[in-house]
């Protein structure tokens, strides 16, 4: 049969080509079957991770990007010295308020204020990077309500605790803690507020970071101290409770 030496040499030529042409085709199914229930990717912004032409039924949620180490604006570095600047004129306007004029007195109690409420105001400015939209929106809402919760009363217990312990008893110790209270609860508020409009200001810059949360800490040290000084009516000559 002459035939059959030359069968088995086509037989044999198209496994060899099979055996060659298997791995590839597997790899492309296994590269191509996630892609089959994965919606193509879409554009997305510099400075957000939003999709810029989000499909029809599926909602566009922005996900945090850290922003790029690039020089600031004239205007941004204007705001952050002027904004830098209230905190210090409100520890000296809270050495007005309360009968006590000492304004070395009321910077101490504010820098207290601040110490104590660092580690959880860190807490206000937490923008976790997650794959999940969802997932990271969750974590920034937790992450800012126990910043919220947590920074005001131990902001408001280093300024009350540090005024009565080293500058003698105030007038009225329960009220001057809560007007402490008080006055950390506006200052976390107008913090956050001031800190967003530097971030704003400063996109897509990330200089300064900690200096915008210094200021915005600042905001709640001095609201502690004015609220202290207001609600306690400044210290008693003798420093002796009744």
């Amino acid at each position: 049969m002459p035939n059959v030496p030359s069968h088995r040499r086509s037989t044999l030529a198209c496994t060899l080509l099979l055996g060659c042409l298997l791995p590839t085709v597997s790899h492309a199914v296994a590269a191509d079957a996630p892609l089959r229930d994965t919606p193509p990717s879409e554009p997305r912004s510099k400075y957000f991770d939003t999709p810029a032409a989000p499909s029809p039924g599926r909602a566009a949620v922005p996900t945090y990007i850290e922003p790029e180490d690039v020089p600031l604006p004239k205007g941004a570095w204007v705001a952050h010295a002027g904004l830098a600047l209230l905190p210090v004129a409100g520890v000296w306007g809270a050495s007005r308020v309360g009968g006590d004029t000492r304004v070395g007195a009321t910077a101490t109690e504010t820098a207290a204020g601040m110490l104590l409420g660092a580690i959880p105001s860190r807490l206000l400015f937490f923008r976790p990077a997650a794959p999940s939209p969802g997932r990271w929106m969750e974590l920034e809402t937790v992450a800012f309500s126990g910043g919220f919760v947590l920074t005001p009363p131990l902001t408001a217990l280093g300024t009350w605790g540090l005024g009565e312990l080293a500058f003698g008893k105030s007038h009225h110790p329960g009220r001057a803690y809560l007007g402490a209270l008080g006055g950390a609860a506006l200052g976390t508020l107008l913090g956050v507020i001031v800190h967003e409009s530097l971030v704003k200001l400063s996109k897509p810059s990330a200089r300064l970071k900690s200096g915008r949360q210094l200021i915005a800490l600042g905001f709640i040290g001095v609201g502690a101290t004015l609220g202290y000084q207001w609600a306690g009516g400044g210290p008693r000559p003798d420093g002796h409770t009744q």
